[in-house]
């Protein structure tokens, strides 16, 4: 067949002598992990096709005695002396380099046969080996050598360097590392590649030797009380319309004077709620599986990040590049981008983030947020191995794509429901959320985004990855002799693209994120090398970086209409209907094809109702009064609103007296029968229509409510029922943890119990301290997880606001 690259056949060895005696002693190490079934990842994997003409599954790995002896018979071919040669340099760089990095390494991680770790280079040499010229793939060998020692090397000294100083304080990151991963086919920058580290303390990072970090500018999670990100900024900033939540990760750089060249970023892992989501003929497919308790608070957070990647001109989330999955610090599942290397690009539609498919346009479905369970996966081995007729083995190119077992793009709820579809207005208001945010608070955010991002870079994309891996198969196929070439007589490789190429690198470009000159990196000295004035890459001629998109200039409130046109165009027909109506999130959408439609967002604190209004050529805007509450009367939200905003007026300007020393009777008394009757409202509230959340009358009356429930003397059991409804509500995403919190302990209080989260204190001599609380030692983490601030800090904030009270504060 066409995509078949080299065969062998069975060899005569009987089963007791497989004649490697003759071998280097590192290949017989090779050969016998094979023979004992932990070497076989080194060699490309045995595939068979799917049932009719379906992609590519792993069956297994090299592995037992009669795999030995076949690699044991093709090493011994003279085509395999280069890859003989390799393995021996890699041998005698691991020898060395067990003692010299000893302290940071688990030896038995540094030996050639780990093939987690040396898997990649040794297999990419056997293909380059197998289907090559001898005369040119010994060049390879020695050029492969040399880098893959070369990249190691760095990457040792860095970590050494690093957890000396300046590494986390966390116990998950302690080392030394006891495991060591090479990621993916791409290499970039003298063949280097992301690794996965197993540390002791039971945590895994990512080591990421690319200067163009993004993760450091969008998702860092900084020290207490400071931002380290952008999206931390936001998670911090008042809410404009709604409850903005958006993913940060533990990610920095290194000590050194080469640490723009590389960082450490946390690995993200599934989440617990990982299951089965498809099944067919005995195959599995693993994703996530939400329960309809936590689906609409997901999909919410989802759509507050898809239309943060669109402001900020986030792209490339392709599947792989955006996963499912969750942290110590943060168990609930979320959306993270992971590898953020393209931003500040100015994307025109949602689709060129990668987050969606253009279903008008085209494009591959391999996106970062999926609508289907696919088999299919967008990565996988370039060569694979198969059976041969008559026996042996044969050497092919993979020509169909790879099936997968774990989906890490796909997210269902335990009804098989894929995507967002189902929770369609839950992730439209997440979009407009967090984009309403970015409009009110612009000025802020470009402030901070100009300072944070002086020392970071952008990857600039020439063109697609894959045409590049194509390039790269030809070359290594020929063994490194021929000039790289595309098979699409259009496209033209550039000098600094092709420099790139002729060492086997996916060319890698990069410009400061504030502007400047195209730059590539220079290994080994991890310097920047300023490519030509003028010099184009790829068809796309959008600057990237753009300033436009940097500073906000483009940040106005019916840009975020396209973004929604694009979203709904997406998942058109996996809607349960063309009109939804969610009165609990104030959402409204009305369409009447794929490219028609509106939709409604209500926005108590202004006072209406934003509609974005589109075709597939227009999107407009139109604003629309807020409409009533269902039964029409008095208790409708823009009233309660409006009277929750006023008790909140009188409340705070009596307690600020009483606060202050004055211990006046006539105030007190005026306090007393303002929350008393102030209560029975409420409560009149609440068991009519439910509880206020931040989307029903915005979030300082839904905070004025929680904080009339805590100074109220009503009914306990009213206090508890309340504090059910918050707590469902903060399940939703519809009121801030920190009202849980804050309602707790009040309820601790009222029933003589220690409260949990350290929110109410009480005047002892003049000093405000924490009523007693429920096991102190970890108070902080209890408050952490309620999104509080640490109990320390929060106690002098307060002693400094309200000196010699003698009120309890809360």
């Amino acid at each position: 067949m066409t995509n078949v690259l080299w065969e062998l056949a069975p060899t005569d060895c009987d089963t007791t002598d497989r004649r490697d005696g003759d071998l280097l002693p590192v290949a017989r190490d090779v050969v016998q992990a094979i023979c004992s079934g932990n070497g076989g990842a080194l060699f490309p994997p045995l595939a068979t096709p799917s049932p009719g003409g379906g992609p590519l599954t792993v069956a297994r790995h090299l592995g037992g005695p009669a795999d030995a002896r076949w690699i044991t018979h093709a090493l011994r071919q003279p085509r395999f002396v280069p890859l003989l040669e390799l393995l021996d340099r890699l041998g005698r760089w691991c020898r060395r380099a067990v003692h010299s990095y000893r302290e940071v390494v688990a030896p038995e991680l540094l030996a050639v046969t780990n093939a987690e770790l040396f898997g990649p280079v040794v297999g990419e040499m056997f293909v380059a080996c197998a289907a090559g010229q001898l005369r040119h793939s010994r060049r390879l060998a020695a050029e492969e050598a040399s880098r893959c020692t070369q990249f190691l090397d760095t990457f040792l000294r860095r970590l050494r360097r690093d957890l000396r100083s300046g590494w986390p304080r966390q116990p998950e990151f302690r080392g030394p590392v006891l495991g060591i991963q090479a990621q993916g086919e791409e290499t970039h920058n003298g063949r280097q590649r992301v690794l996965r580290l197993r540390m002791a303390g039971g945590g895994a990072l990512a080591y990421k030797p690319r200067p163009a970090n993004g993760e450091l500018l969008f998702l860092a999670q900084g020290r207490p009380g400071r931002d380290g990100s952008v999206f931390e900024l936001l998670n911090r900033l008042p809410e404009a319309s709604g409850p903005v939540r958006l993913p940060v990760m533990r990610c920095w750089r290194g000590r050194g004077r080469d640490r723009q060249a590389y960082s450490w970023q946390e690995w993200i892992s599934p989440p617990t709620e990982w299951g089965t989501i498809r099944r067919s003929r005995g195959n599995r497919l693993y994703g996530t599986r939400l329960g309809a308790r936590h689906t609409g608070a997901f999909w919410h957070r989802a759509g507050s990040l898809t239309a943060a990647c669109f402001a900020f001109g986030i792209t490339d989330l392709f599947e792989g590049n955006l996963l499912t999955g969750s942290r110590p610090d943060d168990p609930e599942p979320m959306l993270y981008p992971v590898d953020l290397e393209v931003y500040f690009f100015p994307v025109r539609r949602l689709s060129e983030t990668g987050l969606v498919m253009d279903p008008v346009n085209g494009g591959h479905h391999h996106v970062g947020i999926e609508r289907e369970a696919r088999w299919c996966t967008i990565a996988g081995p370039l060569e694979y191995l198969r059976d041969r007729v008559g026996g042996g083995l044969q050497l092919c190119r993979a020509d169909r794509p790879w099936s997968r077992r774990d989906a890490r793009s796909v997210v269902a709820d335990t009804s098989g429901r894929v995507g967002y579809a189902p929770y369609l207005t839950a992730y439209l208001r997440g979009m407009f959320d967090v984009w309403t945010l970015l409009c009110t608070q612009r000025s802020r955010i470009r402030r901070f985004v100009e300072r944070r991002s002086r020392d970071n870079f952008v990857r600039v994309l020439a063109r697609p990855t894959v045409d590049y891996l194509d390039a790269l198969c030809r070359r290594r196929y020929s063994g490194g002799g021929a000039q790289p070439h595309a098979t699409d007589p259009k496209i033209r490789y550039g000098a600094g693209e092709l420099a790139q190429l002729r060492v086997m690198d996916v060319p890698y470009f990069v410009r400061p994120a504030g502007g400047g000159p195209l730059r590539r990196l220079a290994p080994p000295s991890d310097g920047f090398r300023l490519l030509p004035a003028g010099t184009r890459l790829g068809p796309d001629r959008r600057p990237s970086p753009s300033a436009d998109v940097r500073d906000g200039a483009e940040l106005e409130l019916i840009g975020l209409g396209i973004a929604i046109r694009d979203a709904i165009e997406y998942v058109y027909d996996d809607l349960p209907g063309t009109r939804l109506d969610d009165p609990r999130r104030g959402v409204v959408v009305r369409l009447t094809d794929a490219q028609t439609g509106e939709a409604g967002f209500d926005w108590p604190e202004q006072g209406h109702r934003i509609t974005f209004v589109w075709t597939d050529a227009v999107v407009r805007i139109r604003l629309d009064p807020l409409p009533h509450g269902p039964d029409g009367n008095e208790h409708d939200w823009r009233s309660v609103r409006r009277q929750l905003l006023r008790i909140h007026r009188v409340d705070a300007a009596i307690r600020s007296q009483l606060v202050y020393g004055q211990s006046d009777p006539v105030l007190r008394e005026q306090l007393r029968t303002l929350t008393g009757a102030a209560s029975v409202w409420l409560h009149d509230v609440v068991r009519r229509q439910g509880w206020p959340t931040r989307s029903l009358v915005g979030p300082t009356a839904s905070e004025a409510a929680s904080r009339l429930v805590q100074h109220t003397d009503g009914p306990i059991t009213h206090h508890r029922s309340y504090l059910r409804l918050v707590r469902a509500a903060a399940r939703r995403g519809e009121v801030p943890w920190r009202q849980v919190a804050y309602l707790t302990d009040a309820l601790r209080v009222r029933e003589g119990r220690p409260q949990v989260f350290g929110t109410k204190f009480v005047n002892e001599g003049g000093v405000l301290v924490p009523y007693p609380i429920e096991h102190p030692e970890s108070v902080d983490e209890r408050r952490r997880r309620m999104r509080l601030e640490p109990l320390s800090r929060y106690t002098r904030r307060l002693r400094h606001r309200f000196p010699l009270t003698e009120t309890e504060a809360s």
